[in-house]
């Protein structure tokens, strides 16, 4: 069940990191840099973190 539950949470931030990224391009075109960069690397931990869930741990 809980297996379950962070497989659901990771794909959560995992959609949230691809629209973070989207955005970031996006705003990019609006040549607002900070705004951008702010977006892309919103986006970079929402990967981070994802990807930090669906890592098997080694138990012990």
């Amino acid at each position: 069940m809980m297996g379950r539950l962070l497989d659901v949470l990771a794909i959560v931030l995992l959609v949230l990191a691809t629209a973070a990224m989207v955005l970031g391009v996006w705003v990019m075109t609006n040549r607002d840099d900070v705004a951008a960069l702010l977006s892309v690397a919103v986006g970079f931990v929402l990967l981070r973190s994802a990807v930090d869930l669906l890592r098997p741990r080694s138990v012990g």
